[in-house]
């Protein structure tokens, strides 16, 4: 029987632990690399030609607001968009914004006329914020991690070369919580140039996997999930709520630098305390963020048909109250409207 050809296109260095080679004895499988024509700063038919010659049956196609139409149409096949951004959400009784994450969020009205089949983000606490806006997407569907690749290694295996690991850049907001573990503990912070499986061993070779948002916004990143995987221990910041990972107990939650601080001390000092917490990550990933789960029953869906298309009003995009209170204090009251109706 003839395999599904998928195409997963997107930025490795973010989307390939996504998927890695866990769906290669499912699908026909070919992974390629966004290469933007800087003219239209998007992803045109010509840098993309290798991806229309391929021919897929279904495109997986990360922050699609970055392709363009011409790209779109020349596609063969189902044509699925992964929203990938933080943008704003209701969560917990109150908005979560920033000048950051309502940018990103008008990017993806870009993908608005480019022809996408299915269009899903991966944050469920955004969709009420995004339908007040007049969005509705074809559903969310949380980032997964390719766990047949991303596993940890067996405790007498595992190397203790570092108290803390970092992946990701630095800003000066992260930078309030690493300056003291980089003076007191073994931390190490790689800001670029590893690529999906490659980082392992360095993962294997620590303890903490750390996780601090680039700027004091909510949101949940696919690290999490991913160091979890990996076999280790995760001290983070709140995560968007998702039903999914629970803090204290699938994750060590902090809410400053000093708890990030105090909580990585104590872990050092005794890793087997929180042992239960480590396991318990690691065992929720592989049940419920297991790419070759989510995967399969996303490309089934979307190849019958079971998903709604995006709808985009327009119309109803109305972000001049929340930009100018992520850019000055006192104007609060202009958000009554939108908190009223979210809540």
């Amino acid at each position: 029987m003839k395999q599904t050809k998928v195409a997963f296109v997107g930025q490795p260095e973010y989307n390939l632990p996504l998927y890695e080679n866990d769906l290669d004895d499912i699908y026909t499988i070919q992974n390629f690399c966004t290469l933007f024509d800087l003219k239209i700063n998007r992803l045109s038919v010509e840098s993309m030609s290798s991806l229309i010659a391929f021919r897929p049956d279904i495109s997986i196609c990360f922050r699609p607001e970055y392709f363009s139409k011409e790209l779109v149409s020349a596609l063969s096949g189902i044509k699925v968009g992964i929203s990938t951004e933080p943008v704003p959400k209701y969560a917990n009784g109150e908005l979560h914004y920033s000048l950051d994450s309502i940018s990103r969020f008008r990017n993806l009205l870009r993908a608005a006329p480019l022809g996408f089949d299915f269009i899903f983000h991966y944050d469920s606490s955004s969709i009420s914020f995004m339908a007040l806006m007049g969005i509705n997407l074809s559903g969310t569907v949380p980032l997964p991690v390719a766990t047949r690749t991303w596993t940890a290694m067996p405790g007498a295996e595992r190397g203790n070369n570092w108290d803390v690991v970092f992946l990701g850049r630095s800003t000066t907001y992260r930078e309030k919580h690493f300056s003291p573990l980089k003076r007191d503990l073994r931390f190490l912070h790689i800001a670029h140039g590893i690529t999906g499986k490659d980082m392992l061993p360095y993962y294997h070779a620590s303890t903490i996997g750390l996780n601090i948002h680039s700027e004091p916004e909510l949101m949940w990143e696919p690290r999490v999930q991913q160091l979890m995987a990996a076999g280790l221990l995760v001290v983070s910041e709140q995560i968007s709520p998702n039903g999914i990972l629970v803090p204290g107990e699938h994750f060590i939650e902090i809410t400053d630098p000093s708890s990030t601080y105090e909580i990585c001390e104590r872990i050092v000092a005794n890793p087997r305390q929180f042992e239960g917490i480590r396991r318990a990550g690691y065992e929720r990933v592989r049940n419920l963020l297991s790419a070759c789960q989510i995967w399969p029953s996303l490309i089934s869906g979307c190849l019958e048909g079971a998903f709604s298309r995006p709808l985009f009003d327009l119309e109803r995009v109305h972000l001049g109250p929340l930009e100018i209170c992520a850019e000055f204090s006192g104007f609060e009251h202009l958000l009554h409207e939108f908190r009223d109706a979210l809540s």
